[in-house]
């Protein structure tokens, strides 16, 4: 293959509030709108502080949309209806909904083709009663998180199954019922969605990964080979005073990073040697310090109580086990790559996130891999995504030889715009 496949392991999608109609049952429509309501007084509340006004700024700079919503986030609260404030959520120039390749196919093949992307690993965006990376953020009712999820799944197996082998779509659940979320792995698995099963990022009232009651989701996984994800996306709230997207910003790392160390302590990985977890969006270079501190640890005397049951150091089990999903690689995280290993690392484009390289990916590669080799570009764009995730490459060629990009492209000497 001439070119290069790349796969971004860090994609995401999500339908528009009226779309999830088709999916979500009809008792639960009034619940759900009441939701969406909530959700957008809040992100319009938040301005200048959990909600960040200066990427919205930056959205109107890149794609020219906002317009008259920019305008709308300094009116004053009760200024427009709630018709008028749902309508926004179902309007693809709002800054409070989607953008149109989260949910158009057509856009989205046009927008990742532009970035030479032949394959990716969707995660969730909006979905309804706050189902994704900011579960268990706020209280729900139990019963409309559920549906929520359902809802979620059944559109992003639509989405996802118009080009089959190209989209690997991240099943959600949630662990109120650890049987249900079982169940619900296997009816959304057997809808076409294999990129895995996304983790709560926090597990609300009920105990972290490390407990059993989880056995029977890392039973599932491994039977039916779909890899754990753990993404960041969630942090303790903290409020809306000036400094709370700071910390979030600060902090949104690590809680999505607990999961390896639960995982690895209580036996998952040794039970399941085939069981895998991908850390996406978290880091790259965090994990070299937190593998040396756990193997001084495990090497304590008094430790041996807890590793007497593992066959493996915690290095190796993560060897073995665990990927790293590298969104919007930037170039010092790159340093370390040979330490952690490149088959260990994926590249992601986090599209169409703001902070992710989407609409400048070429731009952003060449800012990272310019002195790479390129066995080390092959792995990290599209070698390990393959190896963890199951991607055919030989089915993807054909489209990487007409979109992909070459070796001398990805090394070239454009600055980041």
């Amino acid at each position: 293959m001439s070119k290069v496949l790349i796969i971004s392991s860090d994609c995401h999608a999500g339908a528009l509030p009226n779309l999830y109609d088709e999916y979500l049952p009809q008792k639960y429509r009034a619940a759900a709108r009441g939701w969406w309501l909530q959700y957008v007084k809040e992100i319009i509340a938040r301005q200048g502080t959990f909600f960040d006004q200066e990427a919205m700024d930056e959205m109107a700079e890149k794609t020219g949309e906002a317009g008259h919503y920019q305008a709308l986030m300094q009116t004053s609260e009760g200024q427009y209806d709630d018709d008028t404030l749902l309508a926004m959520l179902s309007d693809g120039e709002s800054p409070f909904a989607p953008r149109p390749g989260e949910w158009d196919m057509k856009v989205r093949l046009r927008d990742l083709e532009g970035d030479g992307i032949a394959g990716e690993v969707i995660f969730p965006q909006m979905a309804p009663f706050g189902a994704g990376l900011l579960q268990y953020r706020h209280e729900v009712e139990p019963e409309h998180n559920l549906e929520g999820i359902r809802a979620y799944n059944r559109w992003l197996s639509d989405f996802c199954n118009t080009n089959p082998h190209r989209h690997a779509g991240v099943i959600l659940i949630n662990i109120d019922d650890i049987d249900v979320a079982c169940a619900e792995i296997r009816t959304a698995h057997a809808k076409g969605l294999w990129g895995g099963v996304l983790l709560p990022t926090t597990t609300g009232d009920f105990p972290f990964y490390h407990h059993p009651r989880y056995e029977p989701i890392w039973e599932t996984c491994a039977e039916l080979s779909l890899p754990l994800q753990a993404h960041s996306g969630w942090s303790p709230d903290y409020g809306d005073v000036q400094g709370a997207t700071a910390m979030y910003i600060s902090e949104v790392d690590m809680w999505a990073q607990r999961a390896f160390t639960a995982l690895l302590w209580s036996g998952a990985f040794e039970r399941h040697p085939n069981l895998k977890l991908i850390l996406t969006e978290t880091g790259t270079a965090w994990i070299l310090e937190r593998l040396r501190v756990l193997e001084f640890k495990a090497a304590l005397p008094f430790f041996q109580h807890f590793t007497g049951k593992l066959s493996l150091t915690p290095t190796e089990y993560f060897q073995r086990q665990c990927f790293i999903g590298a969104s919007f690689m930037p170039q010092h995280e790159g340093a370390y790559r040979d330490r952690i290993g490149l088959s260990k690392i994926m590249w992601g484009s986090d599209y169409p996130h703001l902070e992710g390289t989407w609409p400048h990916t070429r731009a952003y590669m060449n800012e990272t891999f310019s002195d790479y080799g390129d066995d080390e570009i092959r792995a990290i764009l599209g070698g390990s995504a393959v190896e963890a995730y199951g991607f055919d490459p030989e089915g993807l060629a054909p489209i990487v030889e007409e979109i992909g990009p070459t070796l001398a492209e990805i090394k070239g000497s454009s600055s980041v715009v």
